[in-house]
């Protein structure tokens, strides 16, 4: 049997979903009018900083056992934030990909290395730009370059080459260009914003592996839990910095700032390490703040997903995206102002189809999660998991023989929802890697 065949064989056992996941009817686009002056210039601005690999307990307000954001900390006690919060995807491009369409991995198609986001999916930032809104991005992680479709909408996607934009001598193990060569142009777009509102997206690809701070930020020891935990500190410094430039600029109190990861990263929890292998507590759990005009400062326990942020902000925004915008994804934005029917917030769904790595699915239903692993990189293949993270938040502790009806009624509700999915699955579209492309990918792990 062929890798490809068994792969598709492995897929095919683990059809399973999440039903109320499932895309609306279809319906026709409704007309947009061009907005006036004056609705533009009341409109929020929309800043998205996203911190790669960044654990959800790797931050202050998460249950960091050390210093390792205090600016941010400082800024996020006047928000929400989300203790629950889920990415779809355990590694980089499906979940910003999800991020950007409000789609899960099957319906966006971007689910490996070589795959592209296609053109002919909404984004986020065209339903900005369509508004008036100026869109910038400013990215450091090759996964989410351009050249695999994540520019579709942004006015200006800078991306920080390595090559072309680090100028001093650096680990040559480190793939992408710290946070230290973003700063300049960064922080000049936040202290002189547009005079329109803007919608911005901040990449940053501090903490990933090699997991290399600058020598002042090694803080806390030289094993890899303690220089990553250096590196969050370093992260923290410059995008603390970022929002007191917005501060300063003016324009922070008319600015909605979402502060969030892709995915975390493993430090042995389930005999592994990195990202992209698994979809356990440590990767799909990550930190979700939101802070700006008509977001109550509060904390959260809903399970949100990072596909739920499209809909939300847009929402903030007073902007109706078109139909076929963020179908699976949900908007929160009752939550935010203090209502919201918890009921609707109880579940969550994660995926890994990176058949390099793993296949896996998992579905949380309250305080019970069913992990089914089809394979992985560690050697498992054909498990299905059942953890009570009430009491096993590390998941620990498999209940899979001791709650065999829980366990098969689980089995079945991921198995509708994953079979809904698939029935509005977008083909698949790549991009032929070069052997520099694939390089570049290798120094982030993500090719063997």
């Amino acid at each position: 049997m062929s890798a490809c065949t068994e792969t598709k064989n492995l897929i095919g056992l683990l059809c399973l979903g999440l039903a109320a996941c499932a895309a609306p009817e279809p319906r026709a686009p409704e007309p947009k009018a061009t907005p006036s002056a004056t609705e533009r210039a009341v409109r929020p601005n929309v800043v998205i900083f996203l911190v790669d690999t960044l654990r959800a307990d790797a931050v202050t307000w998460g249950g960091a056992t050390r210093p390792t954001t205090p600016k941010l900390q400082a800024w996020a006690q006047g928000g929400a934030i989300f203790e629950q919060a889920t990415t779809p995807a355990g590694w980089t491009r499906p979940a910003v990909a999800s991020l950007f369409t409000g789609l899960y991995p099957a319906a966006h198609g971007v689910q490996d290395q070589a795959h592209v986001l296609p053109a002919s999916l909404v984004t986020l930032a065209e339903v900005f730009s369509t508004n008036g809104y100026a869109t910038r991005a400013f990215v450091s992680n090759f996964a989410v370059a351009p050249q695999f479709g994540t520019d579709h909408g942004f006015q200006t996607f800078r991306f920080f080459d390595r090559k072309r934009d680090v100028t001093m001598s650096i680990d040559p193990k480190i793939g992408y260009v710290p946070i230290f060569f973003m700063d300049p142009e960064v922080k000049a777009f936040f202290e002189r914003p547009p005079a329109e509102p803007f919608f911005a997206y901040v990449h940053t690809t501090d903490p990933h592996q090699p997991y290399r701070p600058p020598l002042e930020y090694l803080l806390w020891g030289r094993q890899n839990r303690d220089r990553y935990d250096g590196e969050v500190r370093f992260s923290d410094d410059f995008i603390g910095g970022w929002i007191d430039a917005l501060r300063a600029s003016g324009k922070l109190n008319n600015t909605i700032v979402v502060f969030c990861s892709d995915h975390g990263e493993e430090f042995k929890e389930h005999g592994g390490e990195g990202h992209g292998h698994t979809v356990f507590e440590e990767i799909v759990r990550i930190p979700l703040v939101m802070v700006g005009p008509g977001i109550v400062a509060a904390r959260h326990t809903e399970q949100v997903s990072l596909l739920d942020l499209g809909p939300t902000v847009l929402q903030l925004a007073g902007l109706q995206p078109p139909a076929e915008f963020g179908t699976q994804g949900r908007s929160f934005a009752s939550l935010l102002s203090g209502g919201g029917n918890p009921q609707e917030w109880d579940h969550s769904y994660h995926e890994l189809i990176y058949p390099t790595k793993g296949i896996a699915f998992a579905l949380r239903v309250k305080n019970w999660k069913l992990v089914s692993i089809a394979q992985d990189s560690y050697g498992r293949k054909q498990q299905t998991l059942l953890y009570d993270l009430s009491v096993d938040p590390g998941e620990q502790h498999d209940l899979s023989s001791k709650e065999p009806a829980r366990l098969a009624a689980m089995r079945e509700t991921l198995k509708q929802v994953r079979t809904r999915q698939l029935q509005t699955a977008t083909p698949s579209q790549t991009v032929p890697l070069d052997p520099e492309a694939e390089e570049r990918l290798r120094t982030l792990g993500y090719v063997k």
